[in-house]
């Protein structure tokens, strides 16, 4: 088990993607801005918590201008078991992973969850000949509430979704993430991951569940979301830094991935304070 307080993320731009071999638990303690994982781009405020597996590439960005804090805590779950007492543990991590699980959790959404992990937080600062024990308790009991809140998914996990295979593409999505805004070629992308474009793009369609490009455009409209929920400013303004040059087309696109219209979406997910 490895605990990081008091860490913080600047706001420099992605550019590598990183994994962990570990299941990471995080809370952001101040401060807002974007998870990036994998094919997802997720927006970030404090007192949201994170839930990260070992096949989950990925990178934190806080907002322009800004750091923000956070508690760390990286552990391997079935490690958690104590015979006798623990002999089992319903550990899946297939169901914190893949397009469908958003990685951010709001704690208004998960209030039993965020009274767990403010516990964590309280007894890993205790730092006494009690502190490791508790920490292993409190922690089987985040894991045992995460899969309580988490059903099983229906589909099951493709064999080929694992850090080994996501690595191939990896640099293709650190690129996306760095660079949404502007024009990007399938070939390009291609040659940064040591591949042919037809291997590469059927490589990442079967790992991400569409193609390059398609990949490209939800990251445009993802950023602009996460955007709209953390930044004040014109909703044009946003558009154009998502790499869209005309607001009908921002908001065609983000209607057909909302159901909703860019104006709608932040009033019902910007906070007070913004």
């Amino acid at each position: 088990m490895e605990v990081a307080l008091d860490a913080e993320r600047d706001d420099a731009p992605i550019t590598q993607l990183h994994i962990h071999n570990a299941f990471e638990l995080g809370c952001c303690l101040s401060g807002s801005g974007t998870l990036y994982v994998g094919a997802k781009i997720l927006p970030f405020r404090e007192g949201d918590m994170t839930i990260l597996t070992d096949r989950d590439f990925h990178r934190y960005r806080s907002s322009p201008g800004t750091i923000s804090r956070w508690a760390w805590f990286f552990f391997e779950p079935t490690q958690l078991l104590v015979p006798i007492a623990t002999p089992s543990l319903c550990w899946e991590p297939a169901r914190f992973s893949g397009a469908r699980f958003l990685n951010v959790l709001d704690a208004a959404q998960y209030p039993r969850l965020a009274d767990l992990v403010c516990q964590l937080m309280v007894e890993a600062r205790h730092q006494d000949t009690f502190s490791r024990a508790n920490l292993r308790a409190l922690l089987l009991l985040i894991v045992n509430e995460l899969h309580r809140r988490f059903p099983k998914p229906r589909r099951s996990v493709r064999a080929d979704l694992n850090a080994q295979s996501l690595a191939r593409i990896a640099p293709a999505l650190e690129r996306i993430a760095a660079r949404f805004q502007d024009s990007i070629s399938v070939p390009d992308l291609a040659r940064r991951c040591g591949m042919g474009v037809r291997s590469f793009q059927q490589h990442f369609s079967r790992l991400i569940g569409h193609s390059p490009q398609q990949h490209l455009g939800n990251s445009r409209v993802q950023a602009a979301a996460a955007m709209l929920a953390n930044q004040d400013g014109a909703i044009s303004d946003i558009a154009y830094r998502c790499g869209y040059d005309t607001l009908s087309s921002f908001n065609r696109a983000f209607r057909a991935k909302y159901r909703m219209s860019p104006r709608e979406h932040r009033k019902q997910n910007q906070r007070p304070g913004h």
